[in-house]
């Protein structure tokens, strides 16, 4: 009888393999690694970071890539009301599922916790079973 081993992705067969690194940048703390930053070792790690590494990327900044990034810098002068909010939310959404398709988008929440900040959750999941939750802030 066959065994069922679900949705692995091929590049998580060896978990001693790197795929990528991890976004915020961080110094390896494993002794007797030569590695210089933190490795992500499985899909879902790599995508969180790859989705990180596309918000705090803005359009126009990668110069052979003019249209990688996002634009939710441009929030940072707005005023920081309903409408924005909504308007910043509906922004991440689309961008996700269109740079993303491997992303199965939740929910996204956008919250102001005073008058110059705002906060966005972001809840997906990726290969139908891990649940991931991203949260970042945005000064106004």
């Amino acid at each position: 009888m066959a065994i069922e081993i679900g949705n692995i992705p091929a590049l998580d067969q060896s978990p001693t393999v790197g795929i990528g690194l991890s976004v915020p940048f961080q110094s390896s703390a494993i002794s007797g690694s030569d590695s210089v930053f933190k490795i992500n070792y499985t899909t879902a790690e790599q995508i969180k970071s790859n989705i990180i590494n596309y918000f705090l990327t803005s359009k126009g900044e990668r110069v052979f890539n003019p249209t990688l990034g996002s634009n939710i810098t441009g929030y940072v002068f707005d005023p920081n009301d309903p409408s924005t909010l909504e308007t910043l939310k509906k922004n991440i959404e689309d961008d996700i599922t269109l740079v993303f398709p491997m992303v199965n988008l939740k929910k996204v929440t956008t919250s102001s916790d005073s008058e110059y900040n705002i906060t966005v959750q972001i809840f997906y999941s990726v290969f139908s079973s891990l649940n991931e939750f991203i949260e970042f802030n945005m000064p106004l």
